[in-house]
């Protein structure tokens, strides 16, 4: 960490207790028991439960424990994300809270984003003229991926102050469009690999991937960018040609 007024944007500023720290890009920071940030000496709580770092233009939070979850709650909004162990996320939020329990206490962490562009350069940092940059995270959808994002996010958008809403399974949610079982994870997949080539991690399929927990980190990096919100869930009740292909 550094204390250096003249560092470039894009800095993350946390605050736990009273204690204010400012991390710039190439910082990173872990906290539990027994680290950078030390939280507590509970025993319930791992030695090191979680790290914040900067990577391909974006803050990420990586849960390092094994036992303990990780929810990340947007100030003032609906949004909320859970960071199982072994997992992580993009910090997307302007302000957020990183809220977490051991054993009987409740911890919270406050975090902001100074401004910050979510813009990376395919070339790096040359800037050269006419490259495509993409917006992190965010892809164009065509109509058939919005419904299915629509009806994958559907329980968690009607539920924005549940943390663990259950994902559902793919053929209730097949079922919910009137798709095929068989169409509906093509499409899925396709959306998926989509994300993945965008940075989006979690969500591609691979040796020892979970399918559940890629439709976990699917949802909730859905409805943390934005992908889809509360207004899209009126296109599962427009009326649709049955289609099995």
């Amino acid at each position: 960490m550094s204390d250096d007024d003249s560092l470039p944007p894009g800095r993350l500023y946390l605050e736990f207790c009273g204690e204010d720290l400012r991390l710039s890009p190439g910082d990173r920071l872990t906290f539990g028991r027994s680290a950078d940030l030390t939280i507590d000496d509970n025993p319930y709580l791992h030695r090191v439960l979680g790290r914040v770092s900067h990577r391909g233009g974006a803050w990420w939070l990586e849960n390092l424990g094994r036992s303990i979850t990780l929810t990340v709650l947007e100030v003032g909004g609906p949004s909320s994300s859970t960071v199982g162990p072994g997992s992580a996320m993009a910090l997307v939020h302007g302000e957020f809270v990183i809220r977490f329990h051991a054993g009987p206490t409740r911890y919270e962490l406050l975090g902001a984003l100074e401004e910050h562009e979510w813009d990376t350069d395919l070339l790096g940092p040359d800037g050269i003229e006419g490259v495509r940059t993409l917006e992190w995270g965010r892809v164009e959808l065509n109509p058939d991926q919005r419904l299915l994002l629509a009806a994958l996010c559907e329980d968690r958008l009607r539920n924005p102050s549940e943390p663990d809403v259950p994902v559902p399974p793919n053929r209730d949610r097949a079922a919910r469009l009137g798709w095929t079982v068989t169409k509906y994870n093509r499409k899925l997949d396709h959306l998926c690999e989509k994300l993945h080539r965008a940075g989006v991690s979690g969500v591609h399929g691979g040796l020892g991937a979970s399918a559940l927990e890629r439709r976990r980190r699917l949802v909730e990096h859905a409805v943390a960018v934005g992908l889809v919100t509360v207004d899209d869930l009126a296109l599962l009740d427009e009326p649709r040609a049955s289609d099995a292909a």
